[in-house]
């Protein structure tokens, strides 16, 4: 297991681009292989607001805990970091010759509506998850509205609008909606 979770998480390292959410459904993609459920996976999305630090370490520590405890947690976490461990010297050392390459700059371009894409494609997979009970949008015939979930996320929306919230208060208003929904019903 420790080998497939390294192995993940260079593969995370090494192709995740645009930033943390845009690695995000690189991420619940290499999570799903390791068996994580979409619950677990929005646990962990969760988590990662409230927690310090860059997505794909806090990542790489949840996941690593979950499919093989403290070792694999290390592992991880550890891993997902060599790339970066590898790649900056070697931009610095390179970066004259990169700086005004245009088909360098015309990559990057393109990159950025992917990463906005991806990142619109794990928000959907879990707003289906925990609104709709589903994992793909092929089972959205079987959905079962959990209205909690939909209240809470309509009460955070509403709140951010009108007074722009941090999205650290929109977690914890969030978590604390679903503690008091979940201790009254």
């Amino acid at each position: 297991m420790i080998i497939t979770l390294i192995l993940a998480f260079l593969k995370i390292g090494f192709l995740g681009f645009g930033g943390g959410y845009a690695m995000l459904s690189l991420i619940y993609a290499e999570s799903a292989h390791l068996g994580l459920s979409a619950a677990q996976f929005a646990d962990l999305n969760a988590l990662d607001g409230l927690i310090p630090g860059p997505i794909a370490i806090n990542s790489a520590t949840y996941i690593g805990q979950l499919t093989a405890g403290f070792s694999g947690a290390l592992a991880a976490t550890l891993t997902v970091c060599v790339p970066s461990l590898v790649i900056v010297p070697l931009y610095l050392h390179f970066e004259h010759r990169i700086k005004n390459n245009w088909g360098l700059s015309a990559i990057l371009r393109g990159i950025k509506p992917a990463s906005a894409g991806l990142v619109l494609a794990v928000a959907v997979t879990l707003a289906l998850t925990t609104i709709g009970g589903v994992d793909t949008l092929g089972q959205i015939a079987k959905a079962q509205l959990n209205w909690a979930n939909l209240l809470v996320l309509v009460i955070v929306l509403l709140m951010d609008a009108k007074w722009h919230l941090n999205p650290v208060f929109s977690i914890l208003i969030a978590g604390l909606i679903g503690g008091v929904w979940y201790y009254l019903v």
